[in-house]
């Protein structure tokens, strides 16, 4: 696995709208105070132009310009990570344009979450590039930064390699006036186990299962690669919804299993769903995997429930869950 090189004094922060373009004024003010607030830290962010546009459907730019942006970023020797603008609807327009021996030549941190699934997850599970399923940009330029930010940011530098799980949570979306709000911390962050409290290593991937269920579907991620190198080393599948429904994610499932996508499995962990529709989340899930004897997490602090903790594919960890609360710590030797 490789792991790309940490931030480092004077790099900059390439950022790009692989999906969404990033126009509301209310947004894009957030954006601009999440550059002031990273050049306080020494970081001077570098926008590509798709950044501030997007067509009547959203998209920020054309499917080549996107795939041609996000590589000038990557093949800039003075970008230390990539952190994605927005989520969206299309970002899966790009695989027909990639270039993946370039991407290979060229790894480096590439963070997001949600529609950035589609790239975030091929990139680690295909081609053995560590990435980050954490916060899009825009949470850079809340006021003050949530300890999600901050820690997001030292493990984007190399100065951290656990994280604990938050005392509150954002029970969905809410309404910005500035765009520098803070997260509406309103509920009890509670994870459960429902075997009691569990301690289990492995290697972390997965994302939005809106996405994986889409790349299952469609037969276009070969995951027998990364079960096939690591399996041995066990491996912990992440997941959060944003929108499906019960008969989706019971499909989703069996077709998982039945594709050998959890071979070498030690370990599930899923985030708070944010528009899951059908009988009980947890029950549902449960009957799915009932024939996988390992720990499974519910409620975790990853996905559209924010605050996010940074999980990052591809790398060693190692899950703690203890008095309904979480530690992740990872080896990233490699």
């Amino acid at each position: 696995m490789i792991i790309p090189k940490f931030l480092k004094e004077g790099d900059l922060i390439g950022v790009t709208a692989p999906s969404f373009g990033v126009v509301d004024p209310v947004d894009i003010a957030r954006f601009d105070h999440g550059k002031e607030k990273l050049l306080e830290r020494g970081y001077r962010v570098l926008e590509t132009p798709n950044v501030h546009t997007a067509d009547e459907t959203g998209r920020s730019s054309p499917m080549m310009q996107r795939v041609m942006e996000l590589g000038s970023l990557l093949e800039d020797d003075r970008v230390g990570v990539v952190i994605s603008a927005s989520g969206g609807d299309y970002q899966c327009e790009m695989l027909m344009g990639m270039d993946w021996d370039f991407i290979e030549r060229h790894p480096k941190w590439i963070q997001g979450f949600s529609d950035n699934t589609v790239l975030l997850f091929k990139i680690t599970a295909e081609h053995d590039i560590a990435t980050i399923y954490g916060s899009n940009f825009g949470d850079f330029g809340m006021e003050p930064w949530h300890r999600a930010v901050e820690e997001n940011l030292e493990f984007l530098e190399g100065k951290r390699t656990e994280q604990e799980s938050f005392l509150m949570y954002q029970d969905g979306f809410s309404e910005r006036e500035t765009g520098l709000e803070p997260y509406n911390e309103e509920k009890v962050v509670i994870w459960e186990c429902p075997d009691g409290d569990a301690e289990f290593s492995g290697r972390l991937i997965g994302g939005c299962m809106d996405v994986l269920e889409w790349y299952q579907r469609k037969g276009i991620v070969d995951m027998s690669g990364f079960t096939g190198r690591y399996a041995k080393d066990g491996i912990i599948w992440y997941m959060e919804t944003y929108d499906m429904d019960e008969a989706r994610v019971r499909k989703m499932f069996e077709g998982m299993s039945d594709d050998g996508w959890f071979e070498g499995v030690s370990g599930f962990v899923f985030g708070r769903p944010l528009f899951y529709k059908g009988g009980d989340y947890r029950e549902v899930i449960l009957d799915c995997l009932k024939d996988y004897d390992v720990p499974k997490v519910f409620d975790a602090d990853i996905g559209h429930k924010a605050p996010r903790m940074t999980f990052i594919n591809g790398a060693k960890a190692t899950f703690t869950v203890t008095g309904a609360k979480g530690r992740i710590s990872y080896d990233l030797s490699g």
